[in-house]
């Protein structure tokens, strides 16, 4: 946690680099005149618009729900209950851990593995889960008066105590009868309460935490068994509120009882279920054998989402009280490493529902047991080949204590990576989810795992040769290690596994390190440093990898020259095969500032961005958009790179307001639904996500991106301005106002930085330094020495560029600090700012280092540090780290 309170100093000080002189063009006289020509006609504007845009949306909500009640009164139908399925296992688990004989057991060449006809051989597919999609409803408005109703409530989420809100007029509701009728009339009655202070504090819990869908699902629960007593009151509110929340969830009654029907993105074993429509609805209560069920078939207008199971982000529960140590014994080590580890956490892993291996595989670690065994295992791999690093690894897992899910629990539980350490014994699968995990991470390897029909071991992607058995998925050999045969070298498979071809599941190999996306980048940079930048990045369900990001002056991609237009940053999308292989590259041009905000791809290889801009956007020379002001454009790419769909947004909103909107497309570019509305706070980011119908859902927030989406105006006039007086003003009026004292000069320096154009270097920084924190050189010498080593360009179009002496790297405390990094601020409310880390930046120690995505800046001196890909959030005080 130390070296995580040093970044607000660091932050500090290169944010308050300063310098007293103004470019010869006056970049902030050109932003006064227009900033101040134009507040006033959008000031006068708005109000007609604000007025405007409630009433479509109150009406669009309204419609919705008014054409559900009449349809729950007609739609009910019986349906046939489907027992639940096992996850599939031919033979049982040896119930001895297989131990490796090399007498007996030869390792062959890779050339000399040759499928065998029983079973039949199976060709390695790429497993890839369908993407939650968000409509209408997370995107809330909470409604005027509901002060009046509000009420606090304390839930306990598994030993922790998650504060929420509800309307108290919830506790009235009830179900008159379980009748069709009555459910209509329960949905009336539940949409005239103030269900959106429920729903912001459940988002903005599940938020904090990095809980998914089933986190969520089990807030609703847990809230519902708190409020009511009575099963069917429970089950009637829990799937108002989840509809509510977007999730399609259903009712059925046989009886005088009601139970509720989930659909989840992936099959899930061990609970009956209903096929509805082509979906399977799970029963919740997990009872079995249930006669004459009544159902409906067509969901909730606002409800497009399905349950997602998979866990990519780590769950952040940092509680010491709540805490329980686990052990574990490194190769050639005596001391045990002591990993601590949430009950929280645990519990909520506990309550999972049996699902497809992909969910563990490519779930993420808890930060506490990530960081400290990655702390303590890095140096010891350092120096090592490939080869060894891999076999210290396998030596590692063999050393765990075998039994098999029926022997330990009497029943299937394959584990996520944390309870691999949480309990006593492992099985084959769960060391492969660990194994994987470490040699993607530590290793920089891309993994996949093996499945035979009662196995499970991994492969790995070598760059050179390894003897022993081997596979070819995408048109790479990955040779066999099984954490599970103790002591078997690299290449090694059990005997009795010999003859058969196992199913190869493609993980998620993420990590910045792993070949693949390593060899991507190279590509791509090579030649080009300083001018091109990779922002976004994802995997097609194709399998193919798709990027994103921005260039300036002139590059060379595959083979190809490319500029960008008239000095401006232009932005580019590409797709690359399976094997790394560039296969399209295309540019869009923009005659001023632009800025991909959200970016996500269709399960055809279609691409999709939410992109800012202000000028004429334009794509092979054909102009897509065009606007004067600061505007969106949602654009649609084909899998061949051509323009799909172009929708362009030029919604405005003055200084202090923001507009929030979500659009709705086919995957050929056809508009279903776009709708727009005024908010007070941003409760989430902007994003494209594509549900299980290939449909697109984009949603944004207009005045986003300070000096993007919207001008911040100087508050003195560019004849007299100098950083230093400009950073004072600012100061002043937030000493003014309720703004932690120590929070004051950060944020507005902030505020400096968030204005267009310009640039301002480190010669000024000492004056600063010793004016406004005296106490920091002689504390820190080497920091405050390199400080003066960078210089910033205020925020070009929405992005501030940290530019460093010679273009070397610099490191401060924690944190490394690389030539062309790129920031981005944004406000997501009066007084508050988020600083996004687009590249560049990162956290850690001598070996292990992490992305630093963002920085959240609140007015009470909270600061929240959100860093690597699964989001690993820390949540620190200023006052500790100036105190």
């Amino acid at each position: 946690m130390k070296r995580l309170l040093v970044l607000l100093c660091v932050l500090t000080g290169l944010l308050f680099v300063a310098e007293g002189q103004i470019d010869k063009d006056d970049p902030f006289k050109k932003m006064d005149d227009k900033y101040n020509a134009r507040l006033n006609q959008m000031n006068q504007d708005y109000e007609a618009t604000l007025k405007r845009m409630q009433e479509e949306y109150d009406a669009h909500l309204k419609q919705m729900n008014v054409a559900f009640k009449r349809y729950l009164r007609k739609g009910f139908e019986e349906v046939v209950q489907t027992p639940p399925e096992v996850k599939p296992v031919e033979v049982p688990k040896p119930i001895e851990q297989p131990k490796y004989e090399p007498d007996v057991a030869e390792v062959k060449p890779a050339d000399k593995l040759e499928p065998v006809v029983a079973p039949p051989p199976v060709k390695p597919e790429v497993v890839i889960a369908e993407a939650a999609a968000y409509s209408i409803s997370p995107i809330y408005r909470i409604p005027e008066g509901t002060e009046t109703y509000a009420s606090t409530i304390s839930v306990d989420f598994f030993g922790s105590a998650a504060p929420l809100v509800i309307d108290k007029r919830m506790h009235n509701l009830s179900l008159s009868s379980v009748k069709p009728n009555a459910f209509a009339a329960y949905w009336d009655d539940f949409t005239a309460t103030y269900y959106q202070v429920y729903i912001e504090s459940l988002v903005n819990y599940a938020e904090e935490k990095n809980l998914n869908d089933w986190g969520i699902y089990q807030l609703v629960d847990k809230t519902a068994a708190q409020i009511y007593s009575s099963a069917n009151s429970r089950v009637m509110w829990s799937w108002a509120i989840l509809n509510q929340a977007g999730y399609q969830a259903k009712i059925g009654y046989s009886g005088s009882s009601v139970y509720l029907l989930l659909p989840f993105m992936q099959e899930v074993y061990e609970k009956p279920y209903y096929s509805i429509d082509g979906s399977n609805f799970y029963l919740m209560s997990n009872k079995k054998g249930i006669s004459n069920m009544m159902t409906y078939t067509e969901d909730f207008g606002g409800a497009t989402k399905k349950i997602d199971l998979h866990l990519p982000f780590a769950l952040n529960y940092t509680d010491e009280s709540n805490t329980v140590v686990r052990k574990t014994t490194l190769p050639n080590e005596t001391e045990p490493l002591q990993l601590k580890m949430d009950k929280t956490v645990m519990a909520f892993l506990n309550s999972y529902p049996q699902t497809v291996n992909t969910v563990y595989l490519n779930a993420a670690m808890s930060v506490s047991v990530k960081e400290t065994l990655y702390d303590y295992m890095a140096p010891r791999l350092q120096g090592k080949s490939k080869i060894q690093a891999v076999t210290y690894l396998l030596n590692y897992l063999h050393a765990f204590e075998y039994k098999t899910d029926r022997d330990q629990f009497n029943r299937e539980k394959m584990f996520f990576p944390d309870e691999l350490f949480y309990y006593p014994y492992s099985d084959c699968e769960d060391r492969t989810v660990l194994f994987t995990r470490l040699v993607n991470e530590l290793l920089g390897l891309d993994a996949v795992a093996l499945t035979y029909f009662s196995h499970m071991a991994a492969a790995v992607a070598f760059s050179e040769p390894v003897e022993g058995y081997s596979i070819l998925v995408d048109g790479r050999r990955y040779t066999i290690a099984d954490p599970t045969y103790i002591n078997a070298p690299i290449g090694s498979v059990m005997p009795e596994y010999e003859k058969y071809t196992p199913l190869a599941i493609k993980i998620n190999n993420d990590s910045r390190l792993n070949n693949i996306w390593q060899m991507i980048a190279r590509s791509v940079e090579q030649g080009n440093e300083g001018n091109i930048f990779i922002a976004d990045r994802t995997v097609a369900e194709n399998g193919k990898f798709m990027v994103s990001g921005w260039f300036s002056n002139t590059v060379t991609v595959g083979n190809r020259d490319y500029a960008a237009y008239g000095g401006t940053r232009d932005l580019w999308f590409a797709t690359f095969d399976q094997g790394g292989s560039l296969e399209w590259f295309q540019p869009v041009s923009c005659t001023d500032n632009l800025f991909t905000q959200a970016f996500n791809v269709g399960k055809e290889g279609n691409v999709y961005a939410l992109i800012n801009y202000t000028g004429s956007v334009n794509i092979n020379r054909r102009e897509v958009a065009r606007s004067d002001k600061a505007a969106h454009l949602i654009l649609g790419l084909s899998n061949r790179a051509q323009p799909i769909l172009s929708e362009n947004l030029t919604f405005e909103a003055p200084e202090g307001k923001k507009l929030a909107f979500y659009g709705k497309y086919k995957a050929d570019g056809t508009k279903i639904d776009l709708l727009s509305f005024p908010t007070d706070k941003v409760n989430f980011e902007p994003k494209i996500t594509v549900d299980s119908r290939n449909e697109v859902v984009v949603r944004g927030v207009v005045g986003e991106i300070e000096g993007l989406t919207k001008d911040v105006p100087i508050m003195l006039s560019s004849a007299t301005f100098s950083a230093e007086d400009q950073i004072e003003s600012y100061m002043n009026n937030y000493r003014q106002q309720d703004v932690n004292r120590h929070m004051v000069a950060l944020f507005s320096t902030l505020q400096l930085l968030s204005q267009n154009g310009g640039r301002i270097s480190g010669i000024t920084v000492r004056n600063l330094m010793n004016k406004h924190n005296p106490e920091f050189y002689k504390n820190n010498p080497d920091v405050y020495k390199s400080l003066l080593s960078m210089q910033f360009v205020i925020n070009d179009g929405g992005v501030v560029k940290v530019e460093t002496y010679k273009g070397r790297n610099v490191s401060l405390f924690s944190m490394k600090i690389k030539n062309n990094s790129n920031l981005q601020i944004t406000r997501p409310e009066e007084n508050a700012y988020l600083v996004k880390c687009l590249n560049g930046v990162q956290v850690g120690k001598a070996i292990v280092w992490y992305d630093l995505n963002s920085i959240a800046l609140a007015p009470n001196g909270e600061m929240v540090f959100d860093y690597d890909t699964d989001h690993t959030k820390r949540t620190v005080s200023i006052d500790e780290v100036i105190n």
